[in-house]
This record gives structure tokens, C-alpha cells and sequence, in this order.
């Protein structure tokens, strides 16, 4: 599994879920992950381009497909601990 993160500094969503990735990156050999930031790796435009609908951040990938935010990741991060829990 390959998560892309879209953030910024100063944001306690993205520094949940940039936590949540590093927990699965440790539990799971299958599990890389990219943390991008607004204004040092990207920009308003690139985000709008990517997320024309979204209004905040984190903007979260799985895969290749945009599955939303921060509470919507968190299910992922939670089914992925039952997994490795079940295992």
C-alpha cells in the first residue's frame, strides 16, 4: 500500500495522519508513504488541480485513489491494525 499525504505545517489532522502512516510503516513491510507540504512542495494550485472539490487539509491517497481526509483515512489506518491483529 502506497499513501500520498497532501498537508501543511501547523496542522493537527495532517500530524495525526502523517503519525498513523509512520505506525503502519512499522507494523507493515507492504506500506511506504509521501508527505507533501502546501508552500514547499506544493502550492494552492497544484492542490486545486489535484482536489478541485476539497477545502482542507490533509487531502489523503491510497493507491492512487483519493479517498478524502483525515477521518476517512483513520478507517483505513483502523482496518489495517485489525488485519495485522487478526495475522
Amino acid at each position: 500500500m502506497f499513501v500520498k499525504v497532501w498537508g501543511k505545517d501547523n496542522c493537527n489532522y495532517c500530524d495525526l495522519t502523517i503519525e498513523a502512516c509512520q505506525q503502519l510503516a512499522e507494523e507493515m513491510t507492504n506500506f511506504s508513504y509521501e508527505v507533501v507540504k502546501l508552500e514547499v512542495d506544493y502550492e494552492v494550485e497544484d492542490f486545486t488541480s489535484h482536489f478541485p472539490y476539497a477545502t482542507t487539509v490533509p487531502q489523503v491517497v491510497v493507491d492512487g485513489k483519493h479517498i478524502g481526509g483525515w477521518d476517512d483515512f483513520q478507517g483505513v489506518w483502523e482496518r489495517e491494525l485489525n488485519k495485522l491483529k487478526v495475522t
